[in-house]
Parts: C-alpha cells; sequence; structure tokens
C-alpha cells in the first residue's frame, strides 16, 4: 500500500469532516466547520498560487514545494529560496511574479508547526521584501499582520528571525513607529482573523497534522494576535490609535476575546492578561468592567494560573486598585460563584508556581478590595474569617516554594490590619485566631498547628505578629505565663538518661528553648508596654533559676535544661545583671558546679556559657577552673570533647598571664599532635581559634618542627603546621624569622622530596606559603634561601636537601634578584675553588679500580698511581650522592637552564668548567665500578642524565671557545693538575684528553698540542700521566712520528722485567698507537724495525707465560705483559704480509695467558683484554689472503690448546659478576664472541664443567657456555641411544648439574622489579637457557631414551617452574597477554635489540617445545595447578599461538613415519594426515573392505585430549569395536612423550588389536570372505564339511532377510544352510525388489570348488524374473533353487 500523500488540495468538506479533541468554549464559536473555500490568508484551504510567470525552474519547484506538507520539504525549499534571492536577485533583479506566490505563501508558512520552517520563512521574507524595494510597499497591507505576529513568537529564534527580517527592511526605530502607525488597520483586521475566525480546523489538516500539534498552532497564533494588540496599545500614539478606535473598541468588547482568560493553554492566558494589565495602565476607558468581571473575575479566579500567575496576580492587583467595583457592583457570580468564594478558592492555591511578587500583588488586593467582600454579611460569625483560612492553606501548600514564605507571611498580617481597620470586628478574637497561634506554634509546633508553620529566619514576621499581638496585652501577656510555665514543666519532668527517647527528649526541649528565648530577643527590641516587660523578665528568670537547680539535682544529665540558660544568656545578656541574687546563684553555680559537669552532657552548653556571662561572672576564673578540671581527668573520649569545646571558646584568651596552666595545656596539645583523630581535632581547635595566646602556637610550632625529622610524626607535623599557616600565616612567618631564618623552611623543602607522596605535597604548600609570605622583602628572602644553597652544597647527609630543590631555589633567587646584583649572587651561588676541593678531598684519595685501564687511554699507568695511606669513606646524602656529585649535577643544571655564567668572572667560570671536565671523568669511572660507598645504581638513570646534560653545556661551551678567554686556564689548569703519580693526575689527564679532543673537532684550525720539547721532556720523566696527555693532545704527526721511533727503538732491546721505566715507556709507544691518525703512519715505519719489537716483545711474553719460568705474571709485570699485548695488537695488521716466527710466538703467548692465569682479579683484566685483543687480531688478519706463517699457527693451535684455554679462561671468569663492572662485562663480551666464532672447532671434554657457567652472574658468559652446550648436547644423544638399545637396564638420565640450576623457577612476582632496560636478569636468562638445554636431549634421542628424560623430569616436578612462569610472564600478568605472533615459535636465536622481546621469545619457545615433548606433563600442571581463570586465560592464547604449530608437528611427523615406515603384506596399515581438520585416518583392508578409524585434534592440544572415533567397523563387534577405540585414545592421550610419537603408538596399539583379532582366519572356501556382510568373524564351523575335508567357516546369528537362501534336491549342500556370500550383493548395489518391479536382473552365484551343476563351472547364472506380489519369487536351475527376498543382500 502506498505511503503517498494526496498531492491536490483539501476539499471544504474534508476539512470539517473530524474535528480535534479541543472544545468549543475553550476556543471561542469558531470551531464550527465551513462550506465554502475562507477567504482568510492563514487557513490551509486556499487556492494554489500562479507560478507560471515565474521564469526560473527551480524556483517554481521550490515554491511548490513550500506548499506540501511535510515539513523538512518546506524548510528546504525556503532554503533554496533564500539561496536564489541571495545569488540572483543582486545580478538580476527580484522578478514580480515572485512576489505574488509569496504573498500567499508566507502568512501560513510563517505560522507552521516546525520551528525551522517559520524560521526560515521570516528570513525569507525580509530578504524578498529588501529585494523588491518600493515594489514591496503595495503588498505590505496584505502581508505586515503576520509579519509583525512573527514577533511575538513563543520560540526565541523564530521571533529573533522575525525582528531580523524587520530590521533588514525598516532599519531605524523610526521607521518601525511608520510601519505600526501607517498599517494600523491592516495589523487589526489580522489580529481580529486570528483570534476571532480562525480555529483549529481552518488552520490545520486533521488528515496529517496531529491534534496537539494543530491545538498547539492555534494557540500561538492566538496568543501572538493578542500580544500585537497588546504592543500597539503600549507604543502607538494616541491620536494615530483614534484614527482606528471603532476597530479596537469592537475588537476589545468582544466576548470571544475575554472568554480566553480561562483559556486551558498558559500563553493565550498570559497574551491577555498583559493585554488586560495595558489597557488598565493606558486606556482604561476601553474597559468593559461587567464583561471583564464575567469573565477574569468569575471565570478564571477558579481555575489554575500555572505558568501565568504572575500576569494574572498583577492583572488582579491593577484592577482592583483601578476599579475596587469589579469585586460587587459588576460581579455577577451567585451561589457558589460569590465574590468571597472565588477568592477563597483562589488564595488556597497559593502562588501556583510564581514568585514571591505574587504575594505582594495579593498583599495590593487586600488594601483595595471592597470590605464586602472580604465579610460578606451574610456570613455566620465563625465563618468571618475564611479569608485566613484559605490564605494559611495557600501558604502552606506543600508546593509553595520557601522562598515565598516571608511574602505569604507579610500578605497574610496585611489582611489581619485590614481586617483590624474595620470597625465592627472584634480586635480581640481577631488576634486570638489569627496571630497569637503563628507564636504560639513558632515556640510549641504541633501537627495540629501546622497550618501557622514560621521558619526561625522570618523574624521580621514574627516581630510584625508580635506588634499586632500587643494589641491585645492581656492576653499576650496571659499567653507568655502559659508558654513559659510549660518549657519549666518540661524541663522539670524530661526523660531521665537511661529511657530511649532520652536524647529526642532534650533535644525536642532545646529547640523550644532556643525559639522562646529568641522570640523573647524580637519582642524585647521593640519598645514593650512596662506589664508585657516585667511579664517576659519574670518568666526568663524563672525559668534559669528551675534550669539551674535541675541541673545540680540531675549532674547535668538534662542538657536541655544547660541549653536553656545558654540561649537565655545569649538572646537576652542584660537580663540578669540588675538582679543581685540570681547573679550570685549563677556565679555560684559557674565557679563550684559547672566544672565536674563539663563531662556531662550538658558540659557543651556550660563551656558556651561563658563568653555572654562577662557581665555576671569571672568569667576568667570560671574558664581556668574549668580547663583544671578538665585536664586533671583520665583520658578518654567525653575528656577529649570537653578540651575540644574548652579550645574552641573566645574564652582561650583568659590563659595569657598562667604560666603553669598554658604549660599544661601546651604538653597536653603536643600528644594530641600525634593521637588519633579525635586529640588531633583539640590541636586544630586551639589553633584556629584567634583568641589562643601567642606563646601556646609558638610553642606547638616549636613542637612540630622538632618532629619533622622523625618519621612516624611527619605527616602529623606537617599537618599541623598546614593548620597554622592557614589561620595564623604571620606567627608562623614570625617563627621563621625569629629563629634560624632557614631551618624552618630547609626542612620543609627537604621533605618534598620525601618517597611518600602525601607528606612531599604537603611540604610543598607549607614551603611555597612561607616563601611567599617572605617574597615582600627580595634581600632577606635572598639571603636566607643564599644560606639554604650553600649549606646544602657544602655538606652531603641524610637531611640534604635534593639537587632539584637547591637548582629550584636557585631559579628563584635569580628570579628575584635584581641586574646590578646579579654577580655578586652569582659568586655566592656557584662553588668556587675551595669548596671543590673541599668536596673533591675524600675522592681524590681514593686510587682508581686497575680494570679501568681497558676504558681510556691511560692503560696500565692507573697502577703506578701511589696508594693512599688509608681508604677513606665519604658522607653521602639519601640518594647515595656525594656533596662533590651534587655540586656537580647542581651547576650542570643551573649552566644548562639559565645564563647564569654570563654574570661569573673569568677565572670563576674556567674553575667551574675544570671541575666540571675532572667530574665527568670521576663519574664515568663510578659509572663503570661504582665505588662502595656511593651507591649510582638506585639512580643511574639521574646520573647519566646529569652527565649528558653537562657535557652538551661543555661542547657549547668550547664551541664558543674562541670568544672565551677561560678556556686556556682551564687547560692550564688540568695540564698542570696532571703532573705526578696522584689520584687527581690521572683524571686531571683525561680531563685535558677529553677537552682537547672536543677543542680538536670544534676547532680543526686552532692548534691545542704541544712541541717536540715539552713532548722529550716528559718522556724521560715519572710525570707518565702529564705525557699521555700531551701526547693525546699533540697536533703534530712528525713529532708523534719521531717520538714514536725513539720509544720503538728504546723499547726492543729493553728488558721489561728489570727496568722499572719499561711500563712507562710502553704506556707512552701506546698512547701513540691510540691515536687514529697514527694507523696510516704506523704503515710507514720500517717493517724491520717493527719485526724487531714484535719479536723481542713475543719473546719476553712466551718466556714469562712458560710454566718453568720464575718470573710470573703479577705486579708490574702483569701490566707490562698488558702493555705488550696491546702495543702488538696495533703493530701487527702493519706486519700481515711479514713472515716469521713471531706469529706463532704469539699464538704461544695468548695459550699461556689463558692457560695459566687463574687469577681473575680486577688487577688482571687489562691482560686479559689485551690477549683476547690480540687474538682478535690476529682471527681478523688470517680472513681473506693471510700469512701462511699466521695460518699455520693458528691451525696448529685451534685444535687444541686455544680453545681449552678459552675453556679455561670461561671457567675462571664465572666467578665474577659484571653487570655493574662495565671493564669486567666488556672482557667477557669479548671472550663470548671469540667463542662463538670458534664454537665448531671448540671440543668440550666433559659438558659437566660447562654448567656452573650457566649460573654465572654475567649474561655473556652463560651465553658462551650455552652455544658450546647448544651444539654439544644433540651430538651425544645418537650414543646414549645406541647405549639404550643394547642394553635394557640402560636407563638414560638429564645431568643433575643441569636440573640443579632449574630447581628454584623464578617467579613474576620476582621479576615485578626486574629492569629489562639494559639486558635480561641475570638469574633469568640462565634459568630459561637451561631449560632450553634440557629440551636440547630430545634432538636426536630415540623414543626409548626420550621416555628415560620425560621420567626424569616427571620426577623432580621440574616442569611446573617453566610452565607457571610462561603462564604469569606472558599472559596472565598484563593486561594484554603477549602477541606469539611476532616470533619464530619453533625456534629461538639470542640477541635481540629489546631485552623484554628476548625474554618473551625464549619462555614462548620454551613453552612450544614443553607442550610439544612433554604433553601429558604440561597438561597434568595446565588441569591441576592453575586457577579456573588462568585456565581459560592461558588455553585461549595456546590456542591462538602454540597449539596450531604443536599440531602442525605432530601431524608432520605422523607423515613421515606412515610414507619412510615397511608395509605389512598381511595387514597393511593405511595413513591419510589432513592438516586442515587436524585430522589422522587410518584404514586396514578385510576382504574388499576396510577398518578404519579417525583422530581428531582440538585447536588446543595438547591441553584439550585427541578424540578417537571409528570410521568403518568390520569384523568384529561393537562392544570390542568401542574397546579398541577407548584404549587407541587412551594410549594418545596417556603417552608421555610427544613430537608425534603419541599418535603412532596409537595407531600401532590399535592396529595390533586388529591383527590379533584376524590373527588365524583364513578365508572361506566358497565365497573366499573372511567377514560376513553383518561385518562379523566366523563364530563356529561348518556342518557340511566332512571329517578330513577342507573346513568351510560358518556364520551364526544372521538374518535370513540380509542373505540368499537355497535349497538343494539333492542333499548337498544340506537344506537351509547359509555357506556362502551371493555375488549379487555387490551387483545389484543392495537393490530393493518391489512387487511392481519387473525389470529383469541377471547376477552370478561365485561356489567354490565347481560342483555337479549345469553349465559346470565357477560361476552359476540365474535369470530372475517378475517378482511375485508377496514379495518373493522361487526359480528352479538346475539342482539349485533361489529364492529372493525383498532386498538383495
Amino acid at each position: 500500500m502506498s505511503n503517498k500523500h494526496f498531492k491536490s488540495q483539501a476539499s471544504s468538506s474534508r476539512a470539517v469532516s473530524g474535528a480535534f479533541a479541543v472544545p468549543d468554549a475553550a476556543l471561542g464559536a469558531f470551531g464550527r466547520g465551513f462550506g465554502a473555500v475562507p477567504s482568510s490568508m492563514l487557513s490551509y484551504v486556499y487556492e494554489p498560487p500562479d507560478l507560471s510567470m515565474i521564469s526560473e525552474p527551480n524556483v517554481v519547484v521550490a515554491f511548490k514545494n513550500v506548499q506540501k506538507k511535510d515539513s523538512t520539504t518546506k524548510a528546504k525549499a525556503l532554503e533554496e529560496l533564500q539561496k536564489h534571492i541571495l545569488e540572483l536577485v543582486p545580478k538580476d533583479g527580484l522578478e514580480n511574479a515572485v512576489l505574488e506566490p509569496w504573498i500567499k505563501v508566507y502568512p501560513r508558512t510563517s505560522i507552521d508547526s516546525a520551528r525551522r520552517v517559520r524560521q526560515l520563512a521570516h528570513q525569507l521574507q525580509g530578504a524578498i521584501a529588501n529585494a523588491s524595494g518600493k515594489k514591496f510597499a503595495r503588498v505590505m497591507p496584505d502581508i505586515v499582520g503576520p509579519w509583525l505576529a512573527g514577533l511575538f513568537d513563543g520560540d526565541k529564534m523564530v521571533s529573533n528571525a522575525a525582528k531580523e527580517s524587520l530590521h533588514q527592511v525598516f532599519s531605524t526605530e523610526e521607521k518601525m513607529k511608520n510601519v505600526w502607525t501607517v498599517y494600523l488597520g491592516s495589523i487589526l483586521k489580522y489580529c481580529s482573523d486570528a483570534v476571532f475566525k480562525e480555529t483549529i480546523q481552518t488552520l490545520s489538516d486533521e488528515r496529517t497534522v496531529s491534534p496537539d500539534d494543530a491545538f498547539a498552532k492555534h494557540t500561538r497564533v492566538v496568543a501572538a494576535a493578542i500580544h500585537v494588540v497588546r504592543y500597539m496599545i503600549d507604543t502607538i500614539p494616541e491620536d494615530a490609535l483614534n484614527k482606528q478606535r471603532g476597530a479596537l473598541e469592537d475588537f476589545l468588547s468582544r466576548k470571544e476575546l475575554w472568554k480566553l482568560s480561562s483559556h486551558s493553554d498558559p500563553s493565550v492566558r498570559r497574551s491577555l492578561y498583559r493585554l488586560l494589565n495595558s489597557l488598565t495602565i493606558e486606556k482604561p476607558s476601553l474597559l468593559n468592567m461587567e464583561m471583564i468581571s464575567d469573565y477574569v473575575l468569575v471565570s478564571s479566579l477558579s481555575i489554575s494560573q500555572a505558568s501565568s500567575i504572575i500576569d494574572y496576580s498583577r492583572a488582579l492587583a491593577r484592577l482592583t486598585a483601578y476599579e475596587p467595583r469589579i469585586w460587587t457592583d459588576y460581579y455577577k457570580g451567585t451561589g457558589k460563584r460569590t465574590a468571597t468564594k472565588r477568592l477563597c478558592q483562589y488564595l488556597a492555591k497559593g502562588s501556583q508556581g510564581g514568585p514571591s511578587t505574587c504575594w505582594d500583588d495579593i498583599s495590593s488586593v487586600f488594601l483595595n478590595v471592597p470590605e464586602a467582600v472580604l465579610l460578606p454579611a451574610d456570613d455566620l460569625p465563625d465563618q468571618r474569617y475564611v479569608v485566613f483560612e484559605a490564605m494559611r492553606d495557600g501558604i502552606t501548600n506543600r508546593e509553595e516554594p520557601t522562598s515565598s514564605q516571608q511574602s505569604a507571611w507579610s500578605a497574610y498580617l496585611n489582611l489581619v490590619k485590614r481586617f483590624l481597620s474595620v470597625r465592627d470586628v472584634e480586635h480581640e478574637r481577631l488576634i486570638e485566631s489569627t496571630v497569637m497561634p503563628m507564636l504560639v506554634h513558632y515556640i510549641t509546633p504541633s501537627g495540629e498547628t501546622s497550618a501557622w508553620t514560621i521558619s526561625a529566619s522570618q523574624q521580621p514576621i514574627l516581630l510584625d505578629a508580635a506588634r499586632i499581638a500587643l494589641k491585645n496585652k492581656q492576653l499576650l501577656i496571659e499567653q507568655w505565663q502559659k508558654l513559659s510555665e510549660a518549657l519549666i514543666q518540661d524541663i522539670q519532668t524530661s526523660l531521665p538518661e537511661q529511657a530511649k527517647d532520652f536524647v529526642k527528649s532534650q533535644d525536642t526541649i532545646s529547640a523550644k528553648a532556643k525559639r522562646w528565648h529568641n522570640l523573647q530577643a524580637v519582642l524585647r527590641s521593640i519598645e514593650l508596654p512596662q506589664e508585657v516587660d516585667t511579664a517576659i523578665t519574670d518568666a526568663t528568670r524563672s525559668e534559669i533559676q528551675s534550669a539551674i537547680a535541675l541541673l545540680k539535682a540531675r549532674s547535668g544529665k538534662p542538657y536541655g535544661a544547660a541549653s536553656l540558660l545558654e540561649s537565655a544568656t545569649r538572646s537576652m545578656p542584660d537580663i540578669l545583671s540588675d538582679q543581685d541574687s540570681l547573679k550570685n546563684t549563677f556565679s555560684d553555680f559557674m565557679m563550684t558546679n559547672a566544672p565536674d559537669l563539663l563531662f556531662s552532657p550538658s558540659g557543651p552548653y556550660l563551656i558556651g556559657l561563658l563568653p555572654h556571662l562577662e557581665s555576671i561572672v569571672d568569667v576568667g576564673g570560671c574558664y581556668r577552673t574549668s580547663l583544671q578540671s578538665v585536664l586533671r581527668a583520665p583520658k578518654n573520649e567525653a575528656k577529649n570533647k570537653a578540651l575540644q569545646r574548652l579550645m574552641a571558646s573566645s574564652c582561650l584568651a583568659q590563659l595569657d598571664n598562667n604560666q603553669e596552666l598554658l604549660a599544661n595545656l601546651t604538653s597536653n596539645l603536643q600528644q594530641a599532635i600525634d593521637k588519633e583523630e579525635e586529640q588531633d581535632e583539640i590541636f586544630r581547635t586551639a589553633i584556629a581559634n584567634p583568641h589562643a595566646p601567642l606563646q601556646l602556637t609558638q610553642d606547638l610550632i616549636t613542637y612540630m618542627f622538632d618532629n619533622l625529622s622523625v618519621e612516624e610524626h611527619q605527616s602529623a607535623s606537617l599537618d599541623g603546621l598546614g593548620t597554622v599557616a592557614r589561620h595564623k600565616p604571620d606567627v608562623l612567618e614570625a617563627y621563621d624569622r625569629a629563629t634560624d631564618s632557614s631551618g624552618l623552611l630547609t626542612r620543609l623543602i627537604s621533605l618534598t622530596d620525601s618517597s611518600e607522596h602525601a607528606i612531599s605535597e604537603q611540604a610543598k604548600s607549607l614551603s611555597d606559603t612561607l616563601q611567599a609570605n617572605t617574597a615582600t622583602d627580595p634581600s632577606h628572602s635572598n639571603q636566607g634561601l643564599i644560606k639554604i644553597i650553600r649549606r646544602n652544597l657544602d655538606r652531603a647527609d641524610r637531611d640534604s636537601l635534593s639537587i632539584a630543590s637547591l637548582v629550584d631555589l636557585a631559579h628563584k633567587v635569580l628570579l628575584q634578584c635584581d641586574e646590578q646584583r646579579k654577580a655578586t649572587i652569582v659568586a655566592t651561588l656557584l662553588p668556587d675553588e675551595p669548596r671543590w676541593k673541599t668536596a673533591l678531598q675524600h675522592i681524590l684519595r681514593s686510587r682508581p679500580n686497575s680494570s679501568l685501564a681497558i676504558m681510556n687511554n691511560v692503560g696500565t699507568a692507573i697502577s703506578l698511581i701511589e696508594p693512599p695511606a688509608s681508604i677513606e669513606t665519604y658522607p653521602s646524602d639519601k640518594a647515595g650522592h656525594s656533596a662533590a656529585f651534587r655540586m656537580f649535577s647542581y651547576t650542570g643544571t643551573l649552566i644548562q637552564t639559565t645564563d647564569i655564567l654570563a654574570y661569573a668572572t673569568i677565572d670563576h667560570r674556567a674553575c667551574i668548567y675544570r671541575y666540571l671536565a675532572l667530574m665527568l671523568q670521576i663519574i664515568s669511572d663510578n659509572l663503570s665500578i661504582p665505588p662502595r660507598n656511593e651507591q649510582y645504581r638506585d639512580s643511574e638513570e639521574e646520573v647519566i642524565d646529569a652527565v649528558s646534560q653537562t657535557q652538551k653545556s661543555m661542547v657549547s661551551w668550547l664551541a664558543n671557545s674562541t670568544t672565551d678567554s677561560s678556556i686556556s686556564g682551564v687547560l692550564l689548569g688540568l695540564l698542570r693538575d696532571s703532573k705526578g703519580l696522584f689520584v687527581e693526575s690521572y683524571y686531571s689527564s683525561r680531563a685535558y684528553i677529553f677537552l682537547a679532543a672536543e677543542l680538536t673537532e670544534a676547532h680543526t684550525n686552532v692548534q691545542y698540542g704541544v712541541g717536540l720539547d715539552e713532548l722529550r721532556s716528559v718522556k724521560n720523566t715519572a710525570d707518565i700521566f702529564a705525557g699521555i696527555a700531551m701526547v693525546s693532545a699533540a697536533q703534530d704527526l712528525t713529532t708523534l712520528t719521531r717520538m714514536f721511533n725513539e720509544l720503538l727503538a728504546e723499547l726492543t732491546g729493553d728488558d721489561f722485567g728489570k727496568q722499572s721505566n719499561g711500563l712507562m715507556k710502553t704506556i707512552m709507544l701506546n698512547s701513540i698507537l691510540d691515536r687514529e691518525e697514527f694507523i696510516d703512519v704506523l704503515f710507514g715505519i720500517p717493517k724491520q724495525r717493527l719485526i724487531y719489537f714484535v719479536q723481542h716483545a713475543a719473546g719476553f711474553l712466551a718466556q714469562m707465560n712458560s710454566p718453568g719460568s720464575e718470573t710470573r705474571p703479577a705486579s708490574i709485570q702483569s701490566n707490562i705483559a698488558a702493555e705488550l699485548l696491546r702495543a702488538l695488537s696495533q703493530i701487527l695488521p702493519a706486519l700481515k704480509e711479514t713472515y716469521g716466527s713471531f706469529w706463532k710466538d704469539c699464538t704461544a703467548v695468548l695459550m699461556g695467558i689463558w692457560s695459566l692465569h687463574t687469577d681473575m682479579s680486577d688487577e688482571t683484566i687489562p691482560l686479559v683484554h689485551a690477549s683476547l685483543r690480540l687474538h682478535s687480531t690476529l682471527l681478523r688478519l688470517n680472513s681473506g689472503e693471510s700469512n701462511e706463517d699466521l695460518e699455520e699457527a693458528l691451525e696448529s693451535s685451534k685444535a687444541t690448546e686455544l680453545g681449552s684455554g678459552m675453556i679455561h679462561l670461561l671457567q675462571a671468569l664465572q666467578g665474577f659478576a659484571d653487570k655493574s663492572h662495565q671493564p669486567r662485562r666488556m672482557v667477557n663480551e669479548l671472550l663470548a664472541r671469540q667463542i662463538s666464532k670458534a664454537k665448531h672447532d671448540i671440543t668440550v671434554a666433559h659438558s659437566f664443567d660447562l654448567f656452573p657457567a650457566l649460573a654465572s652472574e654475567s649474561l655473556a658468559l652463560q651465553g658462551a657456555a650455552y652455544e658450546l652446550l647448544h651444539l654439544q648436547i644433540p651430538r651425544q644423544q645418537e650414543n646414549i641411544s645406541l647405549d639404550k638399545a643394547l642394553s635394557k637396564d640402560y636407563v638414560a638420565k638429564l645431568p643433575e648439574e643441569l636440573l640443579s640450576l632449574v630447581i628454584d623457577a623464578p617467579t613474576v612476582e620476582t621479576l615485578a622489579d626486574a629492569n629489562f632496560k639494559q639486558s635480561i636478569p641475570e638469574f633469568l636468562q640462565s634459568y630459561l637457557l637451561c631449560w632450553q638445554l634440557i629440551f636440547d636431549h630430545w634432538d636426536g634421542a630415540s623414543d626409548a631414551v626420550k621416555n628415560d628424560y620425560v621420567s626424569n623430569v616427571k620426577e623432580g616436578s621440574y616442569i611446573d617452574g617453566v610452565l607457571g612462569l610462561a603462564a604469569g610472564f606472558l599472559v596472565t600478568s598484563r593486561v594484554r597477554a603477549v602477541d606469539a605472533s611476532r616470533f619464530d615459535v619453533e625456534s629461538y636465536a639470542p640477541g635481540t635489540d629489546i631485552p623484554e622481546k628476548d625474554a618473551q621469545w625464549l619462555l614462548t619457545h620454551l613453552y612450544y617445545l614443553a607442550l610439544k615433548h612433554l604433553p601429558t606433563l604440561s597438561k597434568t600442571w595446565w588441569r591441576d595447578n592453575t586457577s579456573r581463570q588462568t585456565q581459560i586465560a592461558v588455553e585461549s592464547w595456546t590456542e591462538k599461538h602454540i597449539s596450531p604449530l604443536v599440531i602442525a608437528s605432530e601431524l608432520s611427523a605422523v607423515s613421515s613415519w606412515a610414507a619412510n615406515r615397511e608395509t605389512d603384506q598381511d595387514q597393511p596399515l593405511t595413513v591419510k594426515v589432513s592438516t586442515s581438520t587436524r585430522e589422522v585416518t587410518a584404514s586396514i583392508p578385510i576382504d574388499e573392505q576396510s577398518m578404519s578409524l579417525a583422530i581428531n585434534l582440538p585447536t588446543s592440544y595438547p591441553l584439550s585430549r585427541a578424540t578417537v572415533s571409528g570410521v568403518h567397523r568390520v569384523g568384529v563387534t561393537e562392544q570390542k569395536w568401542r574397546n579398541w577405540i577407548i584404549t587407541t585414545q587412551g594410549v594418545i592421550n596417556f603417552a608421555e612423550i610427544g613430537g608425534g610419537g603419541q599418535l603412532i603408538d596409537g595407531l600401532m596399539a590399535w592396529r595390533k588389536n586388529v591383527t590379533a583379532t584376524l590373527k588365524g582366519q583364513t578365508e572361506c572356501a566358497i565365497c573366499y570372505s573372511v567377514v560376513s556382510v553383518d561385518r562379523q568373524l566366523p563364530s563356529k564351523r561348518c556342518g557340511t564339511s566332512q571329517e578330513g575335508e577342507e573346513q568351510y567357516h560358518v556364520f551364526a546369528g544372521l538374518n535370513g532377510d540380509d542373505w540368499f537362501y537355497f535349497e538343494d534336491k539333492t542333499n548337498y549342500p544340506s537344506s537351509g544352510k547359509q555357506c556362502a556370500k551371493p555375488m549379487a550383493e555387490r551387483h545389484l548395489n543392495d537393490r530393493t525388489i518391489s512387487g511392481s518391479d519387473t525389470n529383469l536382473v541377471n547376477f552370478a552365484y561365485e561356489t567354490t570348488p565347481p560342483h555337479s551343476v549345469p553349465n559346470e563351472g565357477r560361476y552359476i547364472h540365474a535369470e530372475l524374473g517378475p517378482v511375485s506380489p508377496s514379495g518373493q519369487s522361487d526359480f528352479d536351475f538346475g539342482r539349485f533353487r533361489f529364492r529372493a527376498q525383498k532386498k538383495l543382500g
């Protein structure tokens, strides 16, 4: 069914046929239908506009679309028209043909239900009017009405659009006024038509518009039209309005208009009430009072005025003020519609959601309404005050907002005053019934008097009510006495403390007393008659006396009485001042009884009394007595609460002159600082009290300051100081100034570095507060901060500020300092030379580690440093940093982040850079080998960052060194300090080399080296460090070459072991060789000179390392050997093409060093490193076109000596950790690389010799041992498998040494703090590599050996550790499990760039190997040792990443086995593997059938079990077949070994069962079959066979329907015996012969041997004719008769 709307215009009959569900009475009398097309411009039924004259087709389409029903279509059409106007009109102008259609379309579009359509219509109206120019004037009368009505659309966006469109055409205010004036008649006509002629049915089509939308549209049109009229009355001048007075009077005199005052839509009501307001003010003569009274009062007072109450209440007030007779003379309502009843109905509704001004309007009505309305003469005396009752109902209405209460009660009291002005009203009765209940209910509220509820905050109302009540003094006094007596009685009869509702009872009395005395205070604020004031005073005194007596009698438990005392003295403090007897009673009570009652429930109120008793009792004495009483009391919760209240009292200032009590209180508050929260609140209260004595606050600050150094009290002390800072910052600042001006601030800044975030934040906030307070005095602030910086730079202890804090303080000082003082400030902020020396004195007394020789150009010259008298320890801060490092980091950061050096002197700048360069070398050594006293490992990143930043600053400084004269001072100072054999000489030399290298790189054309004379003078002195520095910085290669030749000549004949300066010369020689630019020079040195040196050095080294030599590589000889080996590594490349015996000598030296050295202390590291470098050099020279002598030397030593030497070296080094020892790590890594290159040539005699290296704390040595064993272990498996095969008693075992290394498995918890940024943790790599080696035993091992290995692993439960680690590290401990698809899971190659990724790869590979080789153990772990959640996560991850690989490996193994195994001719087994379905199918042929089964591997195999299912059963029973399936599945799932072996074992088990069952069975001599058609083997012998004849098998238990029967008339074979399988079963394909089947079927019957029958032969042929209806057919054929059943076969 089509959903398209009709395109034709609706007929009038259809337009009026339906009616929207809105009564005509609500809309005027225009809800009736009409029979012709109306002429209204707003009706939806109208003659379509003529579009034929429009030239633009798109405009025509747009106009047609505007007339459609859908609002979206209209909106798009209006947008298109607007676009046309804006784009085309400026070029060609607006054609006249567009204007006429628009005049018809616009009025209807401007009132459309869709907001967007109305908005666009007004926008387009402005555009068209603007484009038309003067032509638009002629159509203005027709269109001005809806245009102006758009200004009053209820939607803000629509009204704004109309306003903007009008302003677009009529741009000034004057033009707009002219529009209203000129077109007043047209506007009035439009409004009249809209209000009186238009109905819901004329404006909307009921077929397409919902009733709600139609109603809303009509009310919007009517309301807008009324607003237009109201605007005209408000703005149009009188003379212009008089021109249309008739039309206006006609509009205003219509009943249909005023009926709208009770319209159901509030927008219509609001528009009419506003019109009425305007008429009342501007044109009251146009009002028809009788009509207005009838509709606005009679009809509207009784209805709900929600959303229109503001305008309605204002209209009532103005109408009543203008013409009060509207309530009487013009009012026509009678009976239930009288003015009084209507007014009461209106008042009973309250403000109806309006603001408080509505009550002001009601109050105005009360002032002007006639008395007859308020007091109707016909009412009974009891009903004369119904207006008050209605008023109270409105005020206490549940929906009445609280904010309107005051205005409402004010209006109520105005009504009372109006009544009191009427003569015939009984004033006493009026007050008693209308005012006095207000006061009584305020004191004693109850449910019965809830209509009189007044809140305590409305004191003006109470005061006004009291003034009215004073008009009846006697009544007021009587009522006052009753209330006072009732209050005293309530106090005296209040419930005891043991009662259930004790608290409720006392709270009620307390609240009642507060209200009672509050009301008395209100009354006494005005001038009272004497008798009334006396009554109030007497009542209060009586209450006080009763309350004191009750408190004494009941030990302060009825705290309502104490509350009464407090409220009485607070509200009326002067009431006791002139009563001596009562004053004495009160004073005696407060001094004697009150201190003992402070712990009772009345305590808080008694303490609250004190500040109000200054004119009555000795407040100071009372307070001190009370405080002493509390302090003496035992500690409990009641004491805490009492003390807290005393601390909050303003009387705390009374302790100023009482030192003893003040000290006692201070002691108690100090304890409260560190206690639980309740006691801490006591301290907070005391500090926050502005009246607390200064001495008390200062003593508490001192105590908290001292506690800042006690860790467990830091939080409480900071919290307390924060309280002081919040409430008394001036006291805290004064304390900081009065004491050590930087003590408190220093302590606070120190705590900002606390590891506890809360303490750090508290300290930072407090320090910022203190610094902000002192920022007003920059000189004082800077001096204090500088003192802090200098003190914390000069020392390093646990209390020292962090470096970052010092830098922040320096930044603040620089920011606060002016330019004139910066030079002075900088001199104090940066450390000078004495301070540097003091900070470095401890470090420069510690001799550097000997192994550092391999890290720099100085080499083994370290050993020449004079040893210190004693090794000193030096202090450090809590981060482990010395004072020197703190100075270094502080200075480097300031230089990097500020321009501080720009204000330093040249000498100071040179000093700074010299010591920074010196510290760079010291820190570099400490990072390589941390000293015992400086723990850099905990903050290594921080140290490295500081070094990096400082290096950048120095490089930048050196790059600008041509403009900085301080560089020369730095270099000269370092060169001077490098002389001698001291620690400072060593570091100064290295710093000089560093700066010289950077300078050379930055300025290639500038020479910073030294001359030949200086070098010669250094060469022969003991200043080796200065010499190395000068050699390293020398720029003249000629000078260096000459010096090299001289040194080479001197060393060639030198006896290194006897002469002391031989080491120095060798070090100098190596310093020259270390220069990169000298490599090319070396090849220019005469070869013979180099050969002599090499031969001499090699000979010396060979002799020194020979086993029989007396000289051993210790002390100076070890260093000489290391330096000579360094020299050989540099010189030998220049002799690559030279032959000689020195090549063999070099290899012999290496073998000797590696084999004989067992001491691998730090002193030996340079020698071992140099030997490995030499070996690396020899291997490099032997590659490519090598020297035959070199090649022979290496080949002769490669197989045995060098390999065993490297293994010996590996074993010697394995006992030392190298993570924090960079030189040792370099040696280990160099050895590991050389072992890796030569691993195929190294023979490992005993694998267990290398297992300890796997546990080494060196990653490199672990890797080297692993590579050798990883290559060795698979080779050994062939021999082990052979031993296993030769001896049944042989049991293969995994190495115990290897298994011992995997006993203690790492866990995710132990790895939580592990750092993977630099490398894998040593213990983790050791564990994982050991498992890799364990699984290496499976490679090449036989199944029997694998079974032994599995048992070995199972016995020790080793596998659980690695599987648990894999599950935790890879899956469960992460938000997202590791993506194993990134790795080659089936193999592992160490050495990825990311250590954590390397660990993940290796662990994933091990998990794969575990599932592959140990499936049952892995499955057992997964099932028994993990939680359900872990099982799910591990299974999901395994299924995704590991199982596919394991399954592929298993199936591949089965495929290989099936392809390579020998075929059994008797029982051949056929195996098919499907990788896509993860299935293995096996079959064994029997006769012409196959017995087959299928093995399916699940997606999460091997965690989930493989399933075995039968495919084709032949020759066995169902039970036996099922047993075979279960057995096969058990073999597969419970097999210990993996790798496909379990599947093969399962297949072989099944084949074995089949073979065993068929064993001894022979085929039938007749049918050549072994199995019957029911897939059964024969169960009894053939009965027709004779003794000695061939035994034909006989089948039993078969259904004859499945066979051919044959009968023998000659008794052969015997009648009815089943003995053969007919060939027809195969030929007929199980064909069923039915009664309708007449086809002839040929079949053959096979017999063996041939029988004596016609057509003798092997086959008997028979022709089967039509089947009889019975379903069978008998045919005679010779001696045999065949009977065919329905189903052949």
